[in-house]
């Protein structure tokens, strides 16, 4: 027995995000997308980071002394770029795969990646879609045009 994917976009049941930043909808399919993480980092990642801090040079103050502050700046860059993967992360629509960032970059890249999402998730889409292309291109026969004759 297979599973059938119901398509979202179809059936109106979209993701919820909890506390999203961002609501927006999505350029391509016209969904409703929401982002929870923003491409910068706020005041909560950096009261997180100083308590992180905090606590780690009070751990490595026996050994390091006040030096143990500078910790933060090993574990600055790593919490800025697992947000900025995350963020990254998000940006592609759930429901049709656009991108808008390889959108502003190269059209064709976000085509292609457009295209192998729904072939990827939605395969019976999009060989439907495959065979009316080919209908469509294919050359019918021309049709004879008879014109009336005279009988003798």
């Amino acid at each position: 027995m297979s599973i059938k994917k119901d398509n979202p976009l179809k059936s109106s049941r979209f993701y919820k995000v909890k506390n999203p930043r961002k609501h927006f909808l999505c350029a391509l399919c016209r969904a409703p997308r929401q982002m929870k993480y923003s491409k910068n980092l706020n005041w909560k990642n950096y009261l997180q980071l100083t308590i992180l801090t905090a606590f780690v040079s009070t751990l490595l103050f026996p050994f390091m002394g006040v030096k143990g502050v500078f910790v933060s700046l090993f574990f600055w860059p790593i919490v800025e770029m697992a947000n900025k993967l995350l963020y990254r992360k998000e940006i592609p629509c759930p429901y049709c795969g656009f991108d808008a960032t390889w959108y502003r970059r190269d059209v064709k890249v976000a085509k292609r990646k457009v295209e192998t999402f729904w072939q990827t998730n939605y395969p019976e889409l999009t060989e439907k879609k495959e065979e009316m292309v080919q209908n469509l291109e294919a050359p019918s026969e021309p049709e004879k045009i008879v014109e009336n004759q005279e009988i003798q």
